[in-house]
């Protein structure tokens, strides 16, 4: 199968290589592509003496929009599956090798790399992870699906899952909406238990206050995704 690992990345210049190098080791068959989203520091430059492909978006768009980019880009060149992790380091592309795999089975249309299924360590703080546990219990409610971390970025995907966020994809609410987005167009959705890192370099735009006011934005965009007429499945094509 034809497959695309993207990396989407902001201002990860120190650790962008290091993620690079890690994916090639553990993915050899796969084209890897990093989407700069609007960086102000060498983030493209470290990817392209990585040797990799690099999408640069003209301004900081957001995580929705990078993800977005590498959907078109992956339907646009022919791939049939798409793996992503984020360029901070926290995502062994070694478990991100078996999200690849399900996909590559057939036994989902997409498939999430939970830190809370299974027995983990990993460790959040308590302001962060009762915000995950709140977005967990209303994805959960609004899909009739159990999840245990909608704001995971480590995922894999099916042309048919690609080809549906190529139509509507949130800016702001990217991972979170997605879920819910999939389930209700009747796609086959799972969580894989993964192991996560501490972020090695940079720092985490989310404060309790973002938190909180992301929390609730979050239970809006979900309501309203309720309202919304089911989809019928996607056939795929760019």
């Amino acid at each position: 199968m034809k497959t695309l690992v993207f990396i989407p990345a902001w201002n990860e210049e120190h650790s962008i290589e290091a993620v690079i190098a890690d994916a090639r080791k553990n993915l050899p068959k796969v084209d890897l592509l990093v989407i700069d989203d609007g960086s102000t520091d060498r983030t493209a430059a470290r990817a392209r003496r990585a040797g990799v492909m690099v999408a640069s978006l003209p301004f900081n768009q957001g995580v929705g929009a990078a993800h977005q980019t590498g959907y078109i880009f992956a339907l646009a060149h022919g791939y049939e599956a798409c793996g992503q992790i984020d360029g901070d380091g926290q995502h062994p592309a070694s478990e991100l090798v078996r999200l690849v795999a399900v996909i590559e089975s057939g036994d989902a249309d997409l498939v999430v790399g939970s830190r809370f299924a299974g027995e983990s360590d990993y460790r959040a703080s308590r302001m962060r992870r009762g915000g995950q546990r709140m977005f967990s219990l209303l994805v959960s409610s609004a899909t009739g699906q159990s999840f245990t971390d909608t704001t995971s970025g480590m995922r894999a995907l099916n042309h048919r899952a690609m080809a549906l966020f190529v139509r509507r994809y949130s800016s702001e609410f990217a991972e979170v909406e997605s879920l819910q987005q999939a389930v209700r167009a009747g796609l086959t959705v799972r969580e894989l238990p993964v192991g996560m890192l501490p972020r090695a370099e940079g720092k985490s735009f989310i404060t309790p206050l973002v938190s909180a006011f992301y929390i609730f934005k979050t239970l809006v965009v979900l309501l309203v995704g309720q309202l919304r007429p089911r989809t019928n499945e996607p056939d795929g094509h760019p």
